[in-house]
């Protein structure tokens, strides 16, 4: 129980500081908060802006399934992992997410290759984190709660798909761009 409640504590805590940073930023910095599309192109913004929505809401239905449906005595995700290691993915997730938007502003005020390989870094840190965050809960099939078992899937491929696909990849291809 107390691993459910730590995992509880990490999205509260950690997941309020990634709104946080975001509020923070994009008040901070009104300017440039309009130049963080880059040279994405405008027909694929409300698109990527769309799936940030529906990334939330499927991170909402597999957070739930972690809570409610995985009897945490007795999950070894991947044969391997125990609860814990959930853990320490959400933290992968969360961590990276709140410096992001802070660390791409420091990149576009000072167009340091360095700074941006860190910003390239932190969204593959996530990424990666989503991935494995995604077989886990691919793992947590369980046949009383099929429902919420397919909504977690869904959910979890809306964010792979979203933080592998959209901000790991065609974010960062067409970030420094000419628009």
């Amino acid at each position: 129980m107390i691993q459910k409640f730590c995992l509880i504590i990490i999205n509260l805590i950690f997941g309020g500081m990634v709104l946080y940073s975001y509020y923070i930023g994009l008040n901070k910095e009104p300017e440039l908060s309009l130049k963080l599309w880059g040279g994405v192109p405008a027909i694929l913004q409300p698109i990527i802006t769309g799936s940030m929505f529906i990334s939330a809401i499927g991170y909402f239905c597999f957070t739930y399934n972690f809570l409610v449906n995985v009897d945490v005595e007795n999950i070894l995700f991947l044969n391997t992992f125990n609860y814990w290691f959930l853990n320490i993915v959400y933290l992968l997730i969360l961590i990276p997410s709140m410096l992001w938007i802070n660390l791409t502003f420091k990149y576009m005020k000072s167009g340091n290759p360095f700074d941006w390989y860190i910003v390239v870094a932190i969204l593959f840190c996530i990424a990666i984190a989503s991935i494995i965050l995604f077989l886990f809960i691919v793992d947590t099939k369980y046949e009383n709660n099929t429902f919420i078992y397919l909504v977690s899937v869904i959910g979890g491929s809306f964010f792979v798909f979203h933080t592998l696909f959209l901000d790991g990849f065609i974010w960062t291809v067409f970030f420094n761009k000419q628009p």
